[in-house]
């Protein structure tokens, strides 16, 4: 299998792909006249910036979201990689204790699945594993990436993680939120912010105009709305009867709640999966 048979891009907008990779995550190219923004890097299992130069010869900026390693592992792939600060610990703690957790899950579940590995065979899980960790640029929040006919604007949002970055881009109203905005929000993490801050900024981004909102781990494109779905659901948690939630890699305990979605969305739920110590 070669990157090209590994990756999967669609055109989900003008000048933006949405690149699939095995093991449920997506990575963004969005093309401008004379750069491109890559956003998120994936696991790093295959060689993802050769399957980018398949559909741009532009120079390739690249942003991370956040530092868990399905976002943040193919960033050792690429040269300059921009990241919050405030997530620089998190993706050096994945790097250090997470990642060997996150390659044996995918062995121990795909076989005992009876499928074939997620990652492709030329894939060598010692040298990916033994792979020092990255130094990256700083992001700073409002700062504008200039592609030329576009402009990729960075906005902080602490709550899956407290250093999560968004990126809206003018030129078609969508914002990438990375893991921080869609049907199922995971807030639970000793490094999530606490419910309430992620709320009071969730809040302050609707007075903002979206088309639609692009989420890293599905590949279609939520409706503004959702970000309303999303505060209803925050407002009724309820630690005294919401269900438990165990982390399956990790064995977190956390509190779910779940509200049925008023939207015509493929999830018929909006989740929320937060820590009660940090509302």
């Amino acid at each position: 299998m070669s990157f090209s048979d590994y990756f999967g891009a669609e055109q989900v907008s003008e000048g933006v792909f949405h690149i699939y990779e095995p093991g449920g995550v997506y990575t963004t190219l969005i093309l401008g006249e004379e750069k491109a923004l890559l956003i998120d890097t994936g696991y790093g299992f295959e060689d993802l910036p050769a399957f980018v130069r398949t559909l741009t010869d532009l120079p390739v900026q690249v942003v991370l979201t956040h530092g868990h390693t399905d976002h943040a592992g193919g960033s050792r792939l690429f040269g300059e990689v921009f990241i919050n600060p405030e997530d620089i610990p998190v993706y050096l703690w994945y790097e250090k204790t997470q990642k060997k957790l996150i390659v044996d899950k995918f062995r121990r579940d795909r076989a005992a699945a009876g499928l074939p590995d997620v990652w492709p065979e030329s894939f060598n899980a010692a040298a990916y594993l033994a792979a020092p960790p990255r130094e990256f640029k700083a992001l700073k929040n409002g700062q504008i990436f200039d592609l030329g006919g576009r402009r990729e604007e960075i906005i902080f949002l602490p709550g899956h993680t407290r250093g999560s970055v968004m990126v809206f881009d003018d030129k078609t109203g969508l914002l990438f939120s990375g893991d921080n905005i869609s049907s199922s929000l995971w807030i639970f993490f000793d490094h999530s912010a606490p419910l309430s801050q992620y709320e009071a900024g969730l809040k302050a981004l609707m007075g903002r105009s979206f088309s639609g909102i692009l989420y890293a781990h599905d590949g279609f494109i939520y409706p503004p709305q959702i970000m309303e779905e999303l505060l209803t659901t925050i407002s009724r948690v309820d630690p005294e009867t919401d269900r438990v939630f165990i982390h399956p890699r990790t064995g977190q305990r956390a509190l779910k709640h779940r509200e049925k979605s008023r939207l015509d969305l493929p999830h018929p739920y909006i989740y929320v999966v937060y820590e009660p110590s940090r509302m």
